[in-house]
């Protein structure tokens, strides 16, 4: 009878602590699914993809499209997208979904090779006026981040801001709030520079958006990777998890599938 008792007791012990793992696991999916199926997401380009299409990962399936060469060449996650003049990704803007209005954030990670001339990480044409909306531009005397509303009103502008140094992975970010007017760089998830906005962002991008070149100039060289466009300001500690992979599911699921093969080895 007592041994009974004993294999019961640990059988009871075996299995709340088999339910706590399950529990926990499923908060790790549920996080996971969480992260890239955020609404404020625009949009998020891997650029792991072969071929010209540039996948997007958020829920709002603003895909993109290479014109140009296509080239793809090791990145921080994956592959990255080789970017040169008359080398761009064209993203629809007519029909792109989810424009931010209220706030925007957009992190990449750049690799590029240094050139005297400005160039275009991000920009938007719309169909009020002719001028760009955005210029979101490597530039030689530093970084510039900027916009324009369909007034021809300027809503944020820091530039020169942070130098980003070429020939090696520089992980940069922009964020801007409307309510708060808070706009702010960072570099490798610090922030550099810091400044004061005033109002909300054009939405209508009627004539283009694209990434790595405005206007047929203003051409990026070299390599671009993990592209996130959000339709808010993200807080200092999740730029630190974009930069770092944490919003993706590839890198949960591994330690989700770690974890597995750890309980089962148990």
């Amino acid at each position: 009878m007592y041994c009974y008792i004993g294999n019961r007791q640990a059988s009871v012990r075996l299995f709340h602590r088999c339910l706590a793992v399950v529990t926990m696991l499923m908060a790790c999916v549920i996080s996971v699914e969480a992260d890239l199926s955020d609404p404020t997401l625009s949009c998020y380009y891997s650029f792991d993809e072969t071929g010209d299409t540039v996948k997007d990962g958020s829920i709002h399936g603003n895909d993109g499209k290479i014109e140009g060469n296509v080239k793809r060449e090791d990145g921080v996650i994956g592959k990255a997208i080789v970017l040169e003049p008359q080398t761009w990704v064209d993203m629809n803007g007519p029909e792109f979904e989810n424009v931010p209005v209220e706030g925007i954030t957009i992190a990449v990670w750049v690799n590029h090779n240094d050139s005297p001339d400005p160039q275009s990480i991000f920009g938007a044409v719309g169909t009020d006026h002719g001028n760009g909306l955005y210029h979101v531009e490597i530039r030689p005397d530093g970084f510039r981040w900027f916009h324009r509303d369909g007034a021809e009103k300027e809503v944020f502008n820091i530039n020169p801001g942070p130098v980003i140094k070429g020939g090696k992975w520089v992980h940069f970010t922009g964020t801007y709030d409307s309510k708060s007017g808070d706009v702010k760089t960072y570099v490798d998830g610090e922030e550099t520079h810091a400044a004061k906005g005033d109002g909300e962002l054009s939405d209508n991008w009627g004539l283009q958006a694209e990434i790595g070149h405005h206007k047929n100039s203003r051409w990026v060289d070299g390599l671009m990777d993990e592209f996130y466009m959000f339709a808010r300001a993200l807080s200092e500690d999740e730029i630190q998890e974009v930069m770092e992979g944490e919003f993706l599911s590839v890198e949960p699921a591994e330690k989700l599938t770690t974890t597995w093969a750890s309980l089962k080895a148990r």
